[in-house]
């Protein structure tokens, strides 16, 4: 799986520039879903543009609720920031350990069950 920031404040895709390096994607999320980080076992709220939806499990369109989140996330990352790389760091895992992987696993199912 490509690289994804789970905890950005925008999309997590990351663009790829040659020898500039890898960044992150500036495109504006239009989707949430979540990311399973395998190496801590945990479950992530993560956002999306068009380009990198397909680094979500079970993504949907934006509700005024992900935007809420959004706009937290870009708020703490233009005022709290003070050294933290990830400005969702702080809103921590949805779930973790074999929780974590049951609700993955329900997504996927869910996901399966109702192709768009």
């Amino acid at each position: 799986m490509a690289a994804f920031h789970t905890m950005a404040a925008g999309c997590g895709g990351v663009v790829h520039r040659g020898l500039i390096g890898p960044t992150g994607c500036e495109a504006e999320p239009a989707f949430a879903g979540l990311w399973y980080a395998s190496h801590g076992r945990t479950a992530w709220l993560g956002f999306a543009c068009d380009r990198h939806v397909d680094q979500l499990i079970a993504p949907r369109p934006l509700l005024p609720r992900d935007r809420d989140v959004l706009e937290r996330r870009r708020e703490r990352h233009r005022t709290e920031m003070g050294g933290k790389r990830w400005a969702g760091e702080q809103e921590g895992p949805i779930a973790r350990g074999a929780a974590a992987e049951r609700l993955i696993e329900r997504a996927r199912a869910w996901t399966a069950g109702h192709p768009s």
